[in-house]
């Protein structure tokens, strides 16, 4: 139940983040949002769809390694301590990697928005103007 639960919210949850009209002014403050609500949220929204379901897919992947280790250093009754202090130390190694892939995300997406009228500006095309000045002519 729990593991189709999580395999809907990751093929759903990426198509609340796109906007019917690609090219409005994108908003730092929606991106942001976006960002807060799941990990690769605010990407959805800046139209990077492969960088929004790679940060999705880290976020995902590093929560349930940290559960993992964090279930097998609960439920360890063996007599070597440092086995579970190995599981302790590595479920807080992929939860911390789980924030650091959030905040990641989050500020990629604040800057991205933010930058959006630049990409536009420099994926213009530079000879139409030569062309527009002959037709002049």
């Amino acid at each position: 139940m729990t593991k189709n639960f999580i395999l809907i919210l990751i093929l759903i949850v990426p198509l609340l983040g796109q906007e019917l009209d690609s090219l409005k002014q994108k908003s730092t403050k929606k991106a942001a949002q976006r960002a807060l609500m799941f990990p690769g949220g605010g990407q959805f929204y800046n139209g990077q769809p492969i960088k929004g379901a790679l940060l999705m897919l880290a976020t995902v992947t590093f929560g349930f390694m940290s559960m993992d280790y964090g279930n097998k250093y609960k439920i360890f009754d063996g007599v070597n301590t440092t086995e579970k202090t190995r599981y302790l130390k590595l479920r807080n190694k992929y939860g911390w990697w789980v924030g650091f892939i959030y905040i990641y995300g989050l500020i990629d997406a604040i800057v991205e928005a933010h930058l959006q009228p630049f990409h536009d500006v420099m994926n213009e095309d530079l000879e139409q103007p030569k062309e527009e000045e002959e037709q002049k002519q």
